[in-house]
């Protein structure tokens, strides 16, 4: 495949009621995660269920493995991943990582992908400030997923011909939630800019460890691009690709918000065709009720060449 597809989506308090009282359907998510065509996802939202919760897709079904790489659980994303297997013929796991509080069991980041698509190598916690002047920054802890791929690339070998052999791509995914957007304007305002002043540095200090073909993503609260903490991302060294402000939120109380952003790093070759999608249903109502008041974000690298190919 010539491109990464990698997405972002707030599935809003996924698994946060009981079963018999959700309003989202993991038959509606994993239809909307295989329309969209992506190879992994982050997400967030994401609540912990039991580690003993049988999980059926109805009565007298078998019950279904966790697809969970740790004894962090979500039951609902269990059957997303046995729906994409069952329907796509390949596999697919999920981690969630903790919060600041590592108790907390709600309100969790997680990544979730093809694991015929791409190697889990490593996650690693990433050492952002999480207090500052009386402000409480990084709730939802960012970690630093390392994801690895082979493919088959064609190579002039020291005879003059030509062969394919199997080369390495390597990404760094750093899923995101900032603060939420409670507490008043000029509050959050500097508190997202604080957050990404820390995670931009933080970063910086592991930049030599990592693959530089680094991707922020995910939602970001911020209310448009005037906020500073957009200029501590380009100043990081990141282009924002919702730099024009398109809606990724609506809710009938908060109408659109151009919460959700994808961040890549400058200057690098694999972005150059790497742009911002939002993919949202024509029923707002729906799809607010059915899957999330977020719309899933879409970005894709250029997967099948190496930094020296001009295409």
């Amino acid at each position: 495949m010539g491109f990464l597809q990698i997405a972002s989506w707030n599935i809003e308090h996924l698994s946060g009621a009981p079963r018999a009282d959700r309003r989202q359907s993991a038959f509606a998510l994993a239809d909307h995660i295989e329309m969209s065509g992506i190879d992994v996802i982050s997400l967030q939202e994401v609540y912990l269920t039991p580690a003993d919760e049988e999980v059926r897709l109805g009565a007298g079904q078998p019950p279904i493995p966790s697809r969970a790489r740790t004894e962090r659980r979500n039951a609902d994303l269990d059957v997303v991943c046995y729906l994409l297997e069952e329907h796509l013929d390949d596999a697919w796991a999920y981690e969630i990582v903790p919060n600041r509080q590592a108790g907390d069991r709600s309100q969790l980041c997680a990544v979730m992908w093809n694991t015929k698509r791409l190697n889990l190598d490593k996650v690693a916690a990433l050492e952002v400030s999480h207090a500052d002047g009386g402000d409480v920054l990084w709730d939802r802890k960012p970690h630093l997923f390392s994801f690895s791929s082979e493919i088959l690339v064609w190579r002039r070998a020291e005879t003059g011909e030509w062969e394919q052999l199997p080369e390495k791509r390597r990404l760094s995914l750093v899923p995101l939630h900032m603060k939420s957007n409670y507490g008043g304007v000029t509050q959050n305002r500097r508190v997202h800019g604080k957050e990404a002043n820390s995670l931009c540095a933080a970063i910086e200090r592991i930049r030599a460890e990592i693959d530089p073909t680094l991707v922020l993503i995910g939602d970001t609260n911020i209310l448009n691009n005037a906020e500073p903490a957009i200029e501590a991302f380009i100043d990081g060294g990141f282009l924002d690709l919702n730099n024009n402000d398109s809606a990724t939120y609506w809710s009938l109380q908060y109408k659109e918000a151009p919460f959700d952003r994808a961040f890549v790093a400058a200057n690098r070759p694999e972005f150059r065709y790497t742009r911002q999608y939002v993919l949202r249903s024509s029923d707002l109502t729906a799809h607010d009720r059915f899957l999330s008041d977020h719309y899933m974000i879409k970005i894709s690298v250029k997967d099948y060449v190496d930094d020296a190919d001009p295409r």
